[in-house]
């Protein structure tokens, strides 16, 4: 174990932390060795992958550690799916892992720089009714327990550990690898159009029922929504993209630092906050793309925000969006950044925001260098009645009680918790506030 360049920040920069020890194991008994450091010392220890969440859930002033030198591929079946990743493993790398297998992963986010442990530790998600979470992709776990053991866990085997384990907030154990469910290697066929937000809304479920994957952004008080609809075609689909210096401007000049300017300017002069918003509205649209699944899927996400996304019932969509909309409305609100809208399917990941139920997010944004606590709680207490739960890794104000009761597991969660680390050397002052 070495002492190395470990973050100490979020993204976002919303919040920083001084550990003690920063430290990168390379292998499994150097993960062990951290675990003994933090527990012979009590203090906590945490692990932090690509530091993308909005909370201080990696934060700590004890033992902080970065599995970026414990990656890669361990094992392959292009026969069952089943794929086995080191926990550092980050998602930009997974398609070229997997490629020579034949075999990709069955939907991502479109930000791609988190840890696979990352990605199942915090439910991150992607779109499409269709399909669940990173987190109930999961068939398998081999994990470093508090206590300086190291368990398989699988639904076969330590099935309540493994339950708790995928989607655990880093509070069962250190993910030393994790098995995931994946699939043939697939094309996206993607096209973005600009519609009017009415529609939009009303028939978001119906043709997010029928699309593999579909999601919505809306600019706050504009009549818009830009809409992107994918569709799986076979791999030898032919590709087609934009010519590579276009997309260059479209991607880079104009997404994220014209966009960077405009946000800029309204975080100094909050009435430049309408029109951008508006422009946006109009431009936002993409050209219409084919290629492989993790190249369509993600995009550069170079302009730094803050973000609150919340799980509600799918079935209450459209009476949530449009509370939403008449609030920001009567608030009269100078939003720069759009509302982003998805749609996930229903599993039975203990923590899981899609647990039990059919799901639509609803993300709020706003620009980093902007004050955003007042919007974001605003979002919070606005979607507050239609049962809405906070995504793990992103802004939200509540508490171990609040948590219980919107997620029916959650007192078996703490059980196990409790019994995989009872001297709580995986827990934070942050975590105790959620978990208790």
């Amino acid at each position: 174990m070495r002492n190395t360049s470990v973050p100490t920040s979020t993204w976002s920069g919303a919040h920083r932390w001084a550990p003690r020890h920063l430290v990168a194991p390379r292998d499994e008994g150097e993960v062990l060795a951290g675990i003994a450091r933090a527990r012979g010392s009590r203090i906590p220890l945490r692990v932090i992958g690509g530091g993308h969440s909005f909370t201080p859930l990696a934060a700590t002033d004890g033992v902080a550690m970065s599995l970026d030198a414990h990656q890669g591929l361990v094992h392959a079946d292009p026969v069952t799916g089943l794929v086995t990743l080191r926990g550092g493993t980050r998602l930009w790398e997974i398609a070229d892992l997997l490629a020579p297998y034949g075999l990709a992963l069955p939907v991502m986010g479109d930000i791609d720089r988190q840890s696979i442990a990352g990605a199942i530790q915090t439910g991150t998600h992607g779109t499409g009714a269709r399909f669940t979470g990173f987190s109930g992709m999961v068939r398998g776990l081999r994990l470093a327990l508090a206590d300086g053991s190291v368990v398989e866990a699988s639904p076969d085997r330590e099935r309540d550990l493994f339950e708790a384990a995928r989607l655990g907030l880093g509070t069962i154990g250190v993910v030393l690898e994790v098995t995931l469910a994946c699939v043939p290697v697939y094309r996206l066929d993607l096209i973005e159009s600009t519609e009017e937000i009415g529609p939009t809304v009303g028939s978001f479920l119906q043709d997010s029922s029928i699309t593999d994957h579909q999601e919505f952004f809306w600019f706050p008080r504009t009549g818009r929504a830009t809409v992107r609809t994918s569709r799986r075609v076979a791999q030898g689909t032919p590709r087609q993209r934009p010519h590579r210096v276009t997309e260059v401007i479209q991607q880079e000049v104009l997404g994220n630092a014209a966009w960077d300017l405009m946000c800029r300017g309204a975080a100094v002069i909050p009435g430049l906050s309408r029109p951008a918003a508006e422009l946006a509205s109009r431009l936002f649209a993409g050209p219409h793309v084919v290629d492989d699944s993790a190249s369509v899927f993600t995009a550069p996400r170079r302009v730094r925000f803050q973000e609150s996304e919340w799980a509600i019932p799918a079935h209450r969509f459209e009476e949530a969006f449009e509370a939403l909309r008449t609030r920001f409305e009567d608030e009269r609100v100078r939003v720069t950044f759009p509302l982003e809208v998805r749609r996930a399917a229903a599993d039975d990941v203990w923590l899981s925001t899609a647990y039990g139920r059919d799901t639509v997010y609803l993300a709020a944004h706003r620009y980093h260098r902007e004050e955003a606590g007042p919007f974001l709680l605003m979002v919070q207490r606005t979607l507050a009645p239609f049962a809405a739960r906070p995504h793990w890794g992103k802004k939200h104000w509540l508490g171990r009680r609040d948590l219980a009761a919107l997620y029916p597991r959650f007192e078996d969660f703490r059980a196990v918790r409790a019994a995989a680390d009872p001297d709580g050397v995986l827990l934070t002052g942050y975590l105790r506030h959620l978990l208790g």
